[in-house]
């Protein structure tokens, strides 16, 4: 078995929110099963927000707006991923603004919900692990907030969410406005490490036959060490 895991960074800069998603991924490969990574970044990537149009649902089709949310939406959809990795940097308390559009594009994936004869049914997450890392300028800068509304986009979404200890890989920048100030956030690349085993650790419990083999039980308990150092 090889688990697909999909990092996405929301951040317009290759910064602390791409270490942070880089430290999650890594941690995850670091499982007793093998582990395929995918990084993705919005950096320099153009996402304009939902305006309600309704042309997904009168013409039955994907969002009709030219950009590249479609490109970078395709990341979970073909194929879906055994589980996802979303990070944001704290924008005035929440996820930034690039993210909150990418999130509200994705309206046009569940037509199907409400649509009988809707070309295309809507992309089943219910086996795909999910969880949700930020980074604020200090410990009390929003990240929770931010991981808040990732994990309720997954929540809508379908998925199966996890966390670290906590909601999520939180972090902070140790009011530093630099590009690496996490690196100095021992606490917070804890959080994303911890993050991305147990996103890898969920994306093995959901993938695996329900009668194990004798290989897949000596996995279970190499994770459940994993699990038991990081307490």
């Amino acid at each position: 078995m090889t688990l697909r895991l999909v990092g996405i960074s929301s951040s317009p800069r290759h910064a602390n929110t791409e270490h942070l998603v880089q430290e999650a991924l890594s941690a995850a490969q670091q499982s007793p099963v093998p582990v395929d990574v995918d990084y993705i970044s919005f950096s320099g990537k153009r996402i304009e927000p939902c305006t309600d149009c309704q042309v997904c649902a009168s013409r039955k089709r994907t969002c009709i707006k030219q950009d590249d949310w479609e490109d970078l939406v395709s990341a979970l959809l073909d194929p879906v991923p055994n589980g996802v990795l979303i990070a944001s940097p704290v924008y005035f308390f929440d996820v930034n603004a690039q993210l909150r559009a990418f999130f509200e594009r994705c309206t046009s994936l569940l037509k199907g919900w409400w649509i009988p004869d809707f070309p295309f049914p809507p992309p089943d997450f219910t086996r795909t692990a999910a969880a949700a890392i930020s980074i604020g300028f200090h410990r009390h800068g929003g990240a929770e907030h931010a991981m808040s509304t990732i994990l309720n986009w997954f929540l809508t979404m379908g998925f199966a969410c996890t966390g670290s200890d906590y909601i999520g890989g939180g972090a902070w920048q140790l009011e530093q406005n630099t590009l690496d100030a996490v690196k100095a956030d021992e606490l917070g690349l804890r959080n994303a490490r911890v993050t991305g085993r147990n996103v890898a650790y969920l994306a093995y419990l959901l993938s695996s036959h329900r009668e194990t083999n004798p290989s897949e039980e000596e996995a279970m308990k190499e994770f459940r060490c994993l699990e038991q150092a990081m307490t």
